[in-house]
């Protein structure tokens, strides 16, 4: 693969350096062998905490699925080498669609930095509230492929929950800006943010395919949001996450 390095995240609490042996877990080396089909020699990079790694795959690890490839690490990549940095933490709380749109918006935000996804109940999403543990798994792995694929930093949390006032407490816990994204705003969202962003970062509200109610922008204003647009047009739900992440990013200094 000239030119081209693939992604992989370390397992949870893995603590590893310059001339180490790291093994990836079971559905990235899947990934590794069956997708991408790495050899022994091969490059790749690795995230291990904050760092990213240069790393080669090892002999021993080509054969059946239950395979876990290993890994030789190499030094700390820097600069542009090493991917996507943010200093801000900006939340997508996406309103639950249909599930094609919702598996979409993962995927796209995840692509343009999104640090967290949180999936709310809206009136006008299309099933009633309620876990869905299946979907969740799913929407967690596209966070995860999508990850690797763009050279973030880290994997995004995605979490579902069962009511605005939940989406509020975890933003509110991270002490994050909270912004509803609403086309008739009068201020854009790049406006809003570009002056001085906020203490941690910002959760940017993109609401349902019927938009959000009168009711819950009201919740929203009471819990402190501001409104704001993206542009003069009016965007799908599954693409108005992806754009606004990019927009806050660009207007925070930090893409």
């Amino acid at each position: 693969m000239p030119g081209f390095r693939p992604r992989f995240f370390a397992p949870a609490g893995s603590v590893a350096g310059p001339g180490d042996v790291l093994a990836l877990d079971a559905e990235d080396s899947h990934h590794a062998l069956r997708v991408l089909r790495l050899r022994p020699g091969d490059e790749c990079e690795v995230v291990v905490g904050a760092a990213v790694h240069a790393a080669t795959v090892l002999p021993g690890a080509t054969g059946g699925a239950s395979k876990s490839v290993q890994l030789r690490l190499g030094a700390p990549l820097e600069g542009a080498d090493a991917g996507a940095r943010y200093e801000w933490v900006v939340a997508l709380v996406q309103a639950l669609a249909r599930s094609a749109s919702v598996d979409w918006s993962v995927e796209k935000s995840t692509e343009s930095g999104a640090s967290l996804i949180i999936l709310v109940p809206a009136a006008g999403s299309p099933r009633p509230a309620g876990k869905d543990s299946g979907k969740q798994s799913r929407w967690s792995r596209i966070a995860r492929e999508a990850a690797k694929q763009s050279k973030q930093p880290a994997v995004p949390e995605v979490e579902q929950v069962p009511s605005f006032a939940a989406a509020l407490a975890l933003t509110s816990q991270r002490r994050l800006r909270p912004v509803v994204l609403d086309p008739l705003a009068l201020q854009t969202l790049y406006e809003l943010l570009a002056p001085g962003g906020a203490a941690a970062g910002v959760a940017l509200w993109i609401g349902p395919e019927s938009g959000w109610t009168e009711e819950e922008l009201e919740v929203l204003k009471v819990a402190g949001a501001e409104p704001a647009r993206l542009g003069r047009g009016v965007l799908r739900t599954e693409t108005a996450g992806a754009v606004a992440v990019a927009v806050a990013r660009l207007a925070l200094g930090d893409w």
